[in-house]
């Protein structure tokens, strides 16, 4: 009697028998107690040896094997297509070559004034591609490829007509732990950073403490902090828009928003901006002293023109009576080219009449000679 009974509860008589281990059951309690007692999938093996007796006496068995091996086909060529489909993805991102994208504002002269991409070139050595987007936002672009590449979705929306940025948001709880990360697509930057962020995701992670918006601090993680900093953080101003918060920042593909439960937690991390990229009044003064030098060297060369030109008067006057006076000038050469041939009709007279004069004298010496013999 004890076989007639169910091997879980021992109480009820069998009624279901499991196709994997062949364990005989009373109810669907017992299979689920059965399945977690024993790691029990109550699926058969398609792939454990069938004796050809038992497959000619069963049609099942065959029937099983044919769908098995058809289930198995299908998986193959769901596989190839996806590798496929996806090998096209990795290698359709392209950050340089998109014809659609805005160009860029800054010319090579002033990136090269900007201090961030000085700090690029010392974090990442092997200078990866960047590019600068909205309100002066520096991204880092890392290989095609890479999961952080591939899951950034920022840029225009032509539908709602702005821009749209993809944000990793850090939850920290009171005791300064790192809690489950999560990501947030197509975030509009036109809206306030307290309407952008997820309460009903924090709530159920800060469950069962009840929290309000006004109890976290927002900070940026600086993606371009030194090697001995653990972390770097900079302040940002849930009154503001994204687009704002993220204003002469730089970004690794996209930002990533540390939510801290209390601004006293990780506080020894915040830096500020010009901490981290440097004091901007240099440039500016840079900027300003080359723009004089700039204005005195323009006026020692308008000075220098101008002397230059003074000395030179008549060249000036020749070639304002040569723009001014066309027409005299045009009346004169044609003067000039009908007067060259009678210069040459009377210098051939001249020559005509010198051999003539010749004679002449000739003739008179001889006479002369005559007369006094």
């Amino acid at each position: 009697m004890s076989q007639d009974l169910c091997s879980i509860c021992l109480e009820n008589p069998v009624k279901y028998t499991c196709p994997a281990c062949k364990a005989q059951t009373c109810s669907a309690t017992c299979v689920k107690r059965h399945k977690l007692r024993s790691e029990c999938s109550g699926l058969p093996d398609p792939t454990k040896f069938v004796p050809n007796k038992d497959l000619e006496a069963n049609s099942a068995l065959v029937n099983r094997d044919y769908n098995y091996l058809l289930t198995l086909e299908r998986k193959i060529s769901l596989a190839k297509q996806d590798v496929k489909d996806g090998a096209k993805n990795v290698f359709k991102r392209n950050v340089n070559t998109n014809k659609n994208k805005r160009p860029r504002l800054n010319t090579q002269e002033e990136e090269v004034k900007d201090k961030r991409l000085e700090l690029v070139h010392k974090v990442f050595p092997h200078e990866p591609a960047h590019s600068i987007r909205r309100q002066n936002t520096l991204i880092i672009h890392l290989p095609a490829g890479m999961s952080r590449a591939t899951q950034n979705k920022s840029g225009y929306d032509k539908k709602s007509g702005t821009y749209t940025w993809t944000v990793d948001w850090i939850p920290v709880d009171l005791n300064g732990n790192v809690m489950s990360e999560f990501t947030s697509f197509r975030l509009k930057e036109n809206q306030l950073l307290k309407e952008l962020v997820p309460m009903t995701v924090l709530t159920k992670l800060f469950a069962p403490a009840e929290i309000e918006l006004l109890e976290f601090s927002f900070y940026l993680e600086n993606c371009l902090k030194p090697h001995d900093l653990k972390r770097s953080l900079i302040a940002l101003d849930i009154e503001k828009t994204l687009a704002d918060n993220l204003a002469d920042k730089v970004v690794l593909e996209y930002a990533r928003i540390c939510v801290v439960h209390s601004p006293s937690i990780w506080a020894e991390f915040v830096q500020t901006e010009k901490e981290i990229f440097g004091h901007n009044e240099d440039s500016e003064t840079n900027d300003s002293s080359s723009d004089s030098e700039s204005d005195l060297s323009s006026d020692d060369s308008d000075d220098s023109t101008s002397l230059e030109l003074d000395s030179d008067d008549e060249p000036e006057e020749a070639s304002s009576k040569l723009v001014e006076e066309g027409e005299t000038v045009t009346t004169n050469t044609v003067a000039s080219v009908t007067d060259t041939p009678t210069e040459k009709n009377t210098q051939d007279k001249m020559t005509d009449q010198q051999p003539k004069n010749s004679e002449e004298n000739g003739l008179a010496t001889t006479l002369q000679g005559y007369v006094s013999a």
